[in-house]
């Protein structure tokens, strides 16, 4: 199997699974050439992609030969990685990924798809399908209107019943992420955090990978120890002190008066993280103010540094982010030469968004959660995005 994350693999690994004899499962399919533009190659294409979103995500290998039996059938075995003859590799990388956007229903968030060169006769083009969180996913392509998923032995068609049981399981895996935020939400109202924290209003921010609910995902505590300078609070440059922890790594900010701190961030096992913040809404003068922009830069700058923090730790996406408010009733949105109204209540949860790949631009992916804001306050929309969508310092 392939163990390094996806910007890792390189041409030793593919050189590693032909030497090793790495057969191909329910994690791992090898093909000789690309599919081809015929409805048949297509439909065949599309029912290997969803197989992999509908079951445990894996990677299919174009340009690796497989060994044949004395019937001339295909073992499973590699036999050799000669690569693509004669490929535009840009081109088809484009038409493939065209082909998953438009053959199947729901869309399939987060396919890669890239080349390793080296070989003999051309590029091995590897493409990686994460499990999903949007699952199942339907082949309609020319009216397939079919379900896959994958065994050890290959993909498979789904009968009625398990396409129910993975409908259900799709329900689930929303009432999981809705209980996670709840459950740390539940913790931090009750002031049992990771570390004593100040007594006034909190920004919190959640970042969650798909792969943390898993039961018994766990990441080496030295791993994210190591990478802990991804780790800085909201708002900050830098943090005064961190420990390793039961849950995994946390870093934090304190004031004139340790051990009380104003804010911090926890890194769990799981590859989970958890930020709050005290300072960014503190009374200013008396006046209760959340002030924008600064409140949407700190956590543009946030996500982006645990996004960091999750990549370089192999967290596949999707990975979904849920931003609170605690204590913010009466709170105005600040915005110079404009009239807002007091929040009306005293905890936001602001609508999930979803990190569907690595390299997203953390401010598009955010404006919905902004706007939500914005309109707790009296607007239709956050102010801060230009027409192009683009968020602008104003």
């Amino acid at each position: 199997m392939i163990n390094k994350p996806f910007d890792q693999i390189d041409k030793d690994e593919i050189v590693n699974l032909i030497s090793n004899e790495v057969r191909e499962g329910r994690l791992l399919d090898y093909k000789k050439i690309l599919p081809g533009n015929s409805d048949s190659e297509k439909t065949e294409f599309l029912a290997d992609v969803s197989s992999f979103a509908n079951a445990a995500g894996g990677y299919i290998l174009y340009g690796v030969q497989e060994r044949r039996d004395e019937d001339g059938k295909p073992t499973g075995i590699p036999e050799s990685a000669d690569g693509l003859e004669a490929v535009n590799v840009d081109s088809e990388i484009l038409r493939l990924e065209s082909s998953i956007r438009t053959g199947l229903d729901p869309r399939v968030p987060g396919v890669r798809t890239k080349p390793i060169e080296g070989l003999s006769k051309g590029p091995v083009l590897v493409m990686w399908i994460p499990k999903s969180w949007a699952s199942p996913h339907m082949v309609t392509f020319k009216n397939h209107s079919r379900f896959y998923s994958r065994s050890s032995n290959g993909k498979y068609s789904l009968d009625v019943t398990e396409i129910r049981s993975a409908f259900a399981l799709s329900e689930s895996l929303a009432e999981k992420i809705r209980r996670f935020r709840d459950d740390r939400i539940a913790k931090i109202v009750a002031n049992e955090t990771p570390m004593p924290i100040e007594q006034s209003p909190k920004l919190v921010l959640h970042v969650l990978p798909i792969t943390s609910l898993n039961v018994g995902s766990q990441l080496n505590v030295s791993e994210i120890y190591e990478k802990r300078h991804h780790m800085l609070p909201i708002g900050e440059n830098n943090w005064t002190s961190h420990r390793i922890n039961f849950d995994g790594v946390v870093t934090f900010c304190h004031s004139s008066t340790p051990p009380v701190c104003y804010a911090y961030v926890q890194a769990f096992n799981s590859g989970a993280v958890e930020a709050v913040d005290t300072y960014l809404l503190n009374e200013r003068n008396g006046k209760k103010l959340i002030p924008s922009p600064q409140f949407e830069k700190d956590i543009i700058s946030a996500l982006d540094n645990y996004l960091k923090l999750q990549e370089t730790l192999g967290l596949n996406p999707p990975i979904f982010v849920m931003i609170s408010s605690l204590d913010v009733k009466d709170y105005t949105l600040f915005v110079p030469h404009s009239t807002t109204r007091p929040i009306d209540r005293n905890v936001l949860l602001l609508p999930d968004v979803v990190v569907e790949e690595y390299g997203q631009n953390p401010a598009s992916v955010l404006r919905p959660a902004f706007d939500a804001v914005w309109q707790a306050s009296g607007f239709l929309r956050s102010g801060n995005y230009d027409k192009t969508g683009k968020w602008v310092w104003k």
